[in-house]
């Protein structure tokens, strides 16, 4: 996966601003790192071709590999490139290439046809995959994201384009793999920068659910009534049937995705009664009412904090109360993953006012660094990790179990010694809210 700041290098050096010291930084990084100098050509390359694209007329097109504040230091630039591309070479020509696109980064009790279960850290190469059962997540070079749920067929192409079959797929496309495809028999799904699902039926019939962003979808081979993609944007879906000749809107319903989409979003497994929610229009906290389930809700991702992080959790154990002055603290400029979990009582069935109590269980791909509890720290934590332009709901606080309490009816979470794991309790009256923010080590 590219990291931020070789992208940050690699731009300030096409764009001629680098500092010497960054110059140097990215020569070093080059000849050490193959995907980064894979990376590195790729953007020269696309720089290149836009500028003779777009062009002024009579204007020479260049592109400077490396800052070259000076003729003298351009001439320097152009030589370490050069000497960077005749490494290259002469590694490709020492060295059997690599043909590995992915990475197997997660598995929840997936096999393949041959009843074989597949294994963290395997490589994937170009060509078919086959899933009986279970879910499993591939990372890929360029920081492509996408798990498959079996029953499921597909075709690894490269590290841009993969052909589904039959399936369901939810893929998470970061900006360095914008242009990502999903083909199926029926749609051809060009990523614009954004998170979505993919199921293709054993009749061929293709739904598409954007989650966010937005993707562009047109039919396998297009005529020129309908060559022109169709945009779809968040919180929309389309289907396309096999030998369709049109695209057509669909409801947006993500219930066919629930089970792929929390390992891509980190969740690595769920028991009891958790239900993990899909972004889309309707991601705001107070529209989940549930009686049955804890309601999971990813929220920002990756995301580094300026500042330090009140929490009310971070060692193993259960949650009790503490004074706000007692509380741990999370430095800042820690990489870090949000999900809200609530329970949202209301009143239903003979009984509409009876307490209600909801059990589970959940485990996190990485480890769980701090859990925030009390009403004052969701709220500071909400302006750092809330997403914006969501309402979130006033008081919603956990109820410990006092010390020496024996009564029934207080909340219970515990930290298990993985410090991946989270046992729940919650009980909650109709008309009432329990929320904890859960803050998670980004991968």
């Amino acid at each position: 996966m590219i990291d931020r700041e070789l992208q940050d290098w690699i731009d300030k050096s096409i764009n001629e601003i680098a500092t010497e010291e960054e110059s140097r930084s990215l020569e070093k990084r080059l000849l050490k790192d193959e995907q980064a100098r894979n990376h590195y050509l790729n953007a020269v390359n696309l720089h290149a071709t836009l500028r003779r694209r777009f062009s002024v007329e009579g204007e020479t097109p260049s592109v400077a590999l490396f800052p070259n504040r000076s003729r003298k230091k351009f001439a320097i630039g152009l030589a370490i490139a050069a000497c960077v591309a005749l490494f290259v070479g002469l590694l490709a020509f020492l060295m059997p290439p690599s043909q590995a696109t992915a990475t197997i980064a997660q598995v929840v009790g997936a096999y393949g046809d041959d009843q074989i279960a597949f294994a963290a850290g395997e490589s994937v190469k170009p060509g078919p995959l086959a899933i009986s059962r279970g879910l499993l997540r591939l990372d890929f070079s360029n920081g492509a994201r996408l798990t498959i749920e079996g029953p499921a067929q597909l075709e690894v192409m490269n590290e841009m384009r993969v052909i589904l079959h039959r399936g369901v797929v939810t893929a998470t496309i970061p900006e360095s793999a914008i242009g990502f495809v999903v083909d199926t028999s029926s749609a051809h799904v060009v990523d614009l920068g954004t998170s979505f699902g993919v199921s293709v039926s054993a009749e061929g019939l293709t739904d598409v659910c954007v989650f966010d962003g937005e993707v562009e979808v047109s039919l396998p081979q297009p005529t020129r009534a309908d060559a022109t993609p169709q945009l779809v944007r968040e919180g929309q879906a389309i289907r396309a049937s096999k030998g369709s000749k049109k695209i057509n809107s669909a409801t947006y319903e993500t219930t066919r995705f629930e089970n792929a989409w929390p390992v891509n979003s980190g969740v690595l497994q769920t028991t009891g009664s958790m239900r993990f929610v899909s972004p889309g229009p309707d991601f705001h906290p107070g529209n989940f009412e549930d009686n049955e389930h804890i309601v999971v809700f990813p929220e920002r991702r990756s995301f580094i904090a300026d500042e330090a992080i009140r929490v009310d959790m971070v060692d193993p154990g259960q949650y009790a109360k503490s004074r706000h002055k007692e509380k741990p603290t999370l430095l800042p400029e820690q990489r870090l993953t949000s999900y809200l979990l609530q329970l949202n009582a209301y009143p239903s069935g003979e009984k509409p006012n009876r307490r209600r109590s909801v059990r589970g269980q959940i485990t996190f791909a990485q480890p769980i660094v701090g859990v925030i509890m009390a009403n004052r720290l969701l709220k500071e934590s909400e302006v750092i990790f809330g997403i914006p332009n969501v309402d979130y709901p006033g008081a919603r606080m956990i109820e410990a179990r006092p010390e020496g309490d024996q009564r029934r009816g207080f909340d219970s979470v515990i930290l298990a010694a993985d410090r991946r794991t989270l046992f729940i309790e919650l009980q909650e009256n109709p008309g009432n809210l329990d929320q904890f923010r859960v803050l998670v080590e980004a991968e």
